[in-house]
């Protein structure tokens, strides 16, 4: 039997897109984004598939970096899409969250949300 825990938190961003095809996306425009962390794993002798406490000291630093960002200054998202965003988010937890099973961003105002997982 599969077991997860899941951490979620919020942040606000602005970005612009110069590659879609809606003109108003080029221009500089916010959102709130939504983002939820999982984590696979057994649980421990300790009760715990991982300690809430590190998995928030991962997600902080994480938060720090994008809320009240403008995206399009992080040069490892490039184009700050969904899709780039998330799959960036993955690449910066993961060295920490060696369990990490599954990254998923929203922006709930939208309907939109990519996910990225092993």
């Amino acid at each position: 039997m599969n077991k997860y825990i899941s951490k979620s938190f919020t942040f606000e961003a602005a970005h612009s897109l110069k590659t879609t095809k809606n003109h108003k996306n080029k221009n500089i425009h916010g959102h709130s984004f939504h983002v939820r962390i999982f984590i696979k794993g057994k649980i421990k002798k300790d009760g715990m598939i991982i300690d809430f406490f590190i998995l928030n000291k991962t997600i902080n630093s994480l938060k720090d970096k994008l809320d009240h960002s403008y995206l399009n200054n992080i040069k490892e998202i490039e184009t700050p899409t969904l899709e780039n965003i998330g799959s960036w988010i993955w690449k910066q937890i993961k060295p920490n969250l060696k369990n990490l099973h599954k990254v998923e961003i929203q922006r709930k105002t939208c309907g939109e949300s990519f996910s990225i997982s092993n």
